[in-house]
């Protein structure tokens, strides 16, 4: 009998469009459209493993161009760190899941006249999916569990940026 849950061991890619994300550089707020994609390893979730499954990320990566001509990317920071997010079953008639994303993410503004700055975020990206009707996702919407900061790390740690909000599609965009 199938739990509705994607196979242990897949990778899932998905696509991802985040039209008007939030963000803070320099002192000013700023919207940005990113786009890019996720691919996550589907794992046993020791806790539920008959409603849910974890999902580690393999690799992330969204980009756009900010207003002043420089170029704003999210990447995945480490793929062996032991962040995991989740798959979980919240209704089974119709069936209905809760998406959690986690990423570790290091955030670089690149772009004319101007190094290149790399900052990593203290601490991972968190994009909540409710009310899920199939995965791999078709264009849901997810926003971010709460604003995550970007701080340099050659040096004292000091804040460049912050992305405030990230209301992304996912899958099918």
């Amino acid at each position: 009998m199938s739990t509705g849950l994607p196979p242990i061991g897949s990778e899932i890619p998905r696509s991802m469009l985040a039209v008007g994300a939030t963000l803070e550089i320099d002192g000013a707020t700023v919207q940005v459209d990113l786009r890019g994609g996720i691919e996550q390893r589907v794992d046993v979730d020791p806790d539920a493993p008959h409603n849910s499954v974890t999902l580690r990320p393999v690799g992330f990566q969204v980009t756009g161009e900010l207003p002043d001509g420089r170029t704003v990317t999210l990447a995945q920071a480490d793929a062996g760190a032991d962040s995991a997010g989740a798959l979980r079953i919240t209704q089974h008639l119709p069936l209905k899941y809760e998406l959690l994303d986690v990423v570790p993410v290091t955030l670089t503004l690149s772009g004319p006249d101007r190094e290149d700055v790399v900052a990593a975020a203290e601490r991972p990206l968190v994009l909540v999916t409710e009310d899920v009707a199939q995965f791999p996702t078709r264009g849901d919407l997810s926003s971010l569990e709460a604003p995550v900061a970007f701080a340099v790390t050659d040096g004292p740690a000091t804040v460049v940026a912050r992305l405030v909000t990230f209301p992304v599609q996912s899958g099918g965009v």
